[in-house]
């Protein structure tokens, strides 16, 4: 798990990456509002048993073509191209405990590991939720099939790397932070209205939030499984992502940010 330097030594991989005319054309996804509105009232009814299913399923309810634009990104990057060539496993990468576990303390997977055990996270258990709820993943073709495991594990990634805790305005500054970089999927502006009504968050904090993932790199192209061996903070600095004390300077939610 030695990082290589970020942005460098694509090489061959990145010219064997397939190319979008390779590919069979991606499922159209248009919305299902029967469905959306049924996994509301799900989540709404707050049976945690049912929670997880429900918001992939709303995700998936509600449609859209994002991952497919996240596609067209990677392949339009040296380090996006050489990502799909190479298509590691990382959900299977982030369930072994035993190897993250003998990662140097301090480091990067050290820390996730400490936030997955915390919440009660399993990578396996989120992808097979995922497949659950799909519509249309067993007619994707392997590549979007990679693809879609990886976005859905590097949620919680992104939940170390920014500092923002699994609470109601950890998620929502997660959600902030995330647009910007791409993860702009139908349901996100719903749940940012939502999370500014409910006050889980301040439009300052939202704003914020939104502005360090501006800022930062492009993350869905960055090789996750090299970084992981790396200390935290050196991690974030490669990424250009603010301390959160920086990047949220003045007042925030108790609950946002997780603990030290």
């Amino acid at each position: 798990m030695s990082a290589a330097p970020i942005g460098t030594g694509f090489g061959d991989a990145a010219r064997s990456a397939p190319t979008l005319e390779a590919l069979p054309p991606a499922p159209r996804r248009p919305v299902q509002w029967r469905r959306a509105w049924r996994q509301v009232q799900i989540i709404w009814e707050g049976r945690p048993e049912a929670q997880l299913d429900a918001a992939y399923s709303i995700n998936d309810a509600l449609g859209g073509m994002n991952d497919e634009r996240l596609l067209r990104r990677l392949l339009a990057r040296g380090d996006g191209r050489a990502l799909l060539a190479r298509q590691p496993d990382l959900p299977a990468l982030l369930a072994d405990r035993a190897a993250l576990r003998a990662l140097p303390e301090g480091s990067f997977g050290r820390a996730y590991l400490a936030f997955a055990e915390r919440h009660g996270l399993n990578s396996r258990k989120l992808v097979e939720s995922q497949h659950r709820m799909s519509r249309d993943f067993g007619r994707l073709d392997p590549l979007r099939q990679w693809l879609s495991d990886r976005l859905t594990v590097l949620h919680d990634l992104w939940h170390v790397l920014a500092g923002y805790d699994a609470t109601h305005a950890g998620e929502s500054a997660l959600i902030c932070f995330s647009i910007p970089q791409g993860m702009l999927y139908r349901p996100m502006p719903v749940f940012v209205v939502m999370m500014l009504l409910a006050r889980h968050l301040s439009p300052r904090c939202a704003f914020q939030a939104f502005e360090r993932g501006r800022r930062a790199a492009r993350l869905v192209a960055q090789p996750f499984e090299e970084l992981l061996a790396e200390p935290l903070e050196v991690v974030r600095a490669r990424l250009a992502i603010a301390p959160a004390e920086i990047g949220h300077a003045g007042r925030v939610p108790p609950s946002m940010l997780i603990p030290a």
